[in-house]
């Protein structure tokens, strides 16, 4: 079969590695209760921490009023958000209905230690072409540039690696991924990319120190980035979705700008969970916790994983082709962990690699100093797939206590205690359902086409896994939000 070219993401990371490595790579893990006083919850689907004052001041001056609109939007992430301000620029009556207490979805920037923390997406990737530049240069928000360059990796064993090393890792998983590409050409069936690794794996008969080190490549440069173990990640699609070029830059003073930014004057009711959508004749009625709204038109942005987990109710049901979409695409879990510490212990590169024990492959591959990039003494850790939902099941004290032994064995056994923490759990969060989506075996780019379709003109559909070109990522949600308040504009119009 033929295959995309390798996504500019997994190309720049292997060839950092070669170089000095770029291993950090989503962070769009959007984003979870921390043991420190400065604490912040995903897994119950609410916010400890309040949201900005510009948020809070713009639902007081909103109070709900109407019950009926001429669209509704339900959800006020960052396609719900794009979508409204489309639809209100245009003189479209338009409510959002939002179930937390905040607005951002997956986009939530903590400020409670001190700093803006991004519990959800941190980068715009790509600069060049990407519709958030725009956004961003609009709001005057100040963007940071991250360098993949400025690397350090350490095994379990503290040693830290040599360049020779690095480009050993990256021309090893080159390797076997080029393997597994050339298989994919051949077979006729898709599979997960675990089996297609694992055969290729098996021919190299790698040393247990290789078998490590591959390992931690995966989790960096595959796993992380779609969220998902590979175990769960189509073989023929494994580097689906295009990319913008330019540098990945994060927001020095927080993503939320731009989704506060969007909102601005828009008719947001958070705090209004959606429980059933039915739509006929008549338009379309919303029904929520706080009662209902209802509409000519509606706009779906709900999460693809709350989507699988059938928390809102369509009547009549979604078409058959809809929801088996739903159930072919997959959505993985990246989550946070923020360590603030007395001191700073660790290199002085802005990304931090971690090379586990053979016997516990992949965990805490990935960490960014933000020491370089705000001069406070904070680590941002990374887990996901299996790991991350692992973690998501224990207590905070044992989560934070794993990535303190990853981290003494990176830098020894005088490394401090943390003085605050925040930790996300994106899997429990009955708001999101997980981080983002991808591709399991057997999906391919129809099935985000057909969770995009809309239903008789009364329901449209918008989100980051409603994107065919740019799935999974923050400009993909916004895109997808565009592209269906024209879609509403065009049927509206006599």
């Amino acid at each position: 079969m033929g295959r995309m070219s390798h996504r500019r993401r997994d190309v720049l990371r292997l060839g950092a590695l070669l170089v000095g490595a770029r291993l950090l790579g989503c962070g769009k893990g959007d984003r979870a209760r921390p043991p420190a006083a400065a604490t912040a919850a995903t897994d119950a689907g609410a916010d400890a921490a309040a949201p900005p004052p510009a948020a809070a001041e713009d639902a007081a001056a909103l109070a709900p009023a109407s019950t009926r609109a001429d669209v509704v939007v339900i959800g006020a992430g960052m396609a719900g958000l794009a979508a409204a301000r489309a639809l209100a620029d245009a003189g479209v009556a338009t409510i959002v209905v939002e179930g937390r207490d905040r607005i951002g979805g997956r986009v939530w920037t903590d400020r409670s230690l001190g700093v803006p923390l991004d519990l959800g997406a941190s980068w715009i990737h790509g600069v060049r072409g990407n519709p958030l530049t725009a956004l961003a240069d609009r709001v005057g928000a100040r963007r940071i540039a991250t360098d993949y360059d400025d690397h350090a990796i350490r095994d379990h064993a503290g040693r830290a690696l040599s360049a020779g090393e690095r480009r050993a890792i990256a021309r090893g998983l080159a390797e076997v991924l080029a393997k597994v590409d050339a298989d994919s050409e051949r077979r006729d069936a898709d599979r997960d990319l675990a089996a297609a690794i694992a055969d290729v794996v098996a021919d190299l008969e790698p040393s247990p120190r290789e078998r490590a080190l591959l390992a931690y490549a995966i989790a960096s440069v595959i796993e992380h980035e779609y969220a998902t173990a590979i175990a769960d990640l189509s073989q023929f699609e494994r580097d689906y979705g295009d990319e913008y070029g330019g540098a990945d830059v994060i927001f020095a003073e927080g993503y939320d700008q731009l989704t506060r930014a969007l909102a601005a004057g828009l008719d947001v009711r958070t705090g209004h969970a959606v429980t059933r959508i039915a739509h006929g004749a008549d338009g379309v009625r919303v029904a929520t916790d706080r009662g209902a709204v209802t509409a000519p038109r509606a706009l779906v942005t709900l999460p693809l994983g709350v989507l699988k987990a059938g928390a809102v109710g369509f009547d009549p049901p979604l078409p058959a082709r809809k929801q088996a979409a739903i159930a072919a695409l997959g959505v993985g879990v990246l989550d946070k962990l923020y360590l603030r510490f007395p001191r700073v212990f660790w290199d002085d590169a802005t990304l931090l690699g971690y090379v586990a024990p053979a016997d516990a492959p992949g965990q805490w591959a990935e960490g960014l100093n933000l020491h370089a990039l705000t001069g406070q003494p904070i680590l941002l850790m990374f887990n996901a797939g299996a790991y991350a939902a692992a973690l998501e099941a224990m207590a905070d004290d044992a989560i934070v206590a794993a990535a303190m032994a990853a981290l003494r064995a990176m830098y020894g056994a005088d490394v401090p205690d943390p003085e605050a923490t925040l930790l996300t759990r994106w899997g429990r969060d009955r708001f999101a359902g997980g981080s983002y989506s991808h591709l399991r075996p057997g999906a391919t780019g129809a099935d985000l086409d057909a969770l995009a379709a809309p239903i008789d003109d009364r329901l449209y559909f918008a989100a980051k896994a409603t994107h065919r070109h740019h799935p999974a990522t923050v400009h993909g949600a916004y895109l997808s939000g565009l592209a269906a308040a024209e879609a509403i504009l065009r049927a509206a119009r006599p």
